[in-house]
């Protein structure tokens, strides 16, 4: 037998109902509000720097030895990139198009050229942010940047080289490779196609080449990975191209030469030069590759294979920006 309608227990409840509804409101409305305080809600455009890289502006700010100390870096990196160019003035071919997707935003007057595997993601989400292009899931995906620079006439990129803020960043080019190689084959941060591509071309070429390794015909190791970039394939892909070649430094003048290595310094210094530290901060970002990594990984292969890499990367990515070679590798080399 059903009980009898009440009036009163029905308001009573719609009543619980609505506060039950408020409570909620409340909730998410202070939820929200955290993510947008704490900088999670937005990782890179807010007016107040995320903790680390803001301590970080600050030091550079009231330290004076630090600042000393990037701007000097950077006079010796300028100099060596001067003397580089003028030595070699004779056999260089002079570009006048860039075919990189270098990236400009005009109301900064900043322009970025970007290199493969040096923190590009980071610096990428950081100009995104002020066009404030921020749930973006491929940062890679030209379509959202609002400007690059081939984009623009002749004439106007003369102008936009003479007189905007310019700069890009290289990294230690036996470390940037193993990086590639973990974040496109192994990781596979990458298209299947592209994978499947490189893949049958370098075991095609390089499947006898570790006889007695655990490793089967058919797995791309690092090992072959690096047989086919020393031979044939340091040219083929952004990814582990010499840097010469991307950013063309000795046609561009950059007002800053940044090296991976100093991220953590140089970063905020440049948001600051630039007048973008007033509403984006730099994104976090880790260096993988340790030293014991990296001896870890180079171990199998042959010195003479080792030392076919330096050779295709000695100018334009050593001898250009100061890195030397072995470098890292120096104790696999010198046993």
């Amino acid at each position: 037998m059903s009980r009898p309608f009440n009036p009163s227990t029905a308001v009573l409840h719609i009543r619980k109902v609505k506060i039950l509804g408020v409570i909620l409101l409340l909730l998410v409305t202070v939820y929200l509000i955290t993510l947008l305080l704490t900088n999670e809600w937005n990782p890179v455009k807010t007016t107040k720097p995320a903790v680390g890289y803001a301590e970080k502006q600050d030091k550079i700010e009231k330290d004076g030895h630090l600042l000393e100390r990037i701007e000097q870096r950077q006079t010796e990196r300028q100099q060596r990139l001067r003397d580089y160019c003028e030595k070699h003035a004779s056999s260089r071919n002079r570009s006048d198009r860039y075919h990189h997707p270098v990236i400009v935003n005009d109301e900064y007057k900043v322009i970025f050229c970007y290199i493969p595997k040096v923190a590009c993601s980071q610096w990428k989400r950081v100009f995104l942010a002020l066009d404030n292009c921020i749930d973006v899931d491929d940062v890679h995906d030209n379509k959202h940047y609002k400007f690059l620079l081939y984009d623009y006439s002749d004439e106007d990129i003369k102008v936009r080289l003479k007189s905007y803020f310019k700069f890009l960043f290289v990294r230690e080019p036996l470390e940037r490779l193993l990086s590639a190689y973990n974040n496109k084959f192994v990781n596979k941060q990458w298209p299947w196609k592209m994978i499947e591509s490189y893949k049958t071309k370098i075991l095609e070429r390089y499947k006898q080449d570790e006889p007695g390794s655990n490793s089967s015909d058919q797995d791309l190791t690092f090992k072959k990975f690096i047989y086919y970039v020393s031979d044939v394939g340091f040219d083929r892909d952004a990814h582990w191209r010499s840097y010469g070649p991307i950013c063309h430094p000795c046609d561009i003048e950059y007002d800053f030469i940044g090296h991976f290595e100093d991220m953590t310094e140089e970063a905020p210094y440049i948001l600051r030069q630039t007048g973008i530290d007033r509403v984006v901060t730099f994104p976090p970002f880790l260096t993988h590759n340790t030293r014991s990594q990296l001896l870890k990984s180079y171990a199998p292969i042959p010195k003479e294979k080792i030392a076919q890499l330096g050779k295709a990367f000695e100018e334009e990515d050593f001898e250009l920006f100061n890195y030397d070679f072995p470098g890292p590798l120096s104790d696999l080399m010198h046993d």
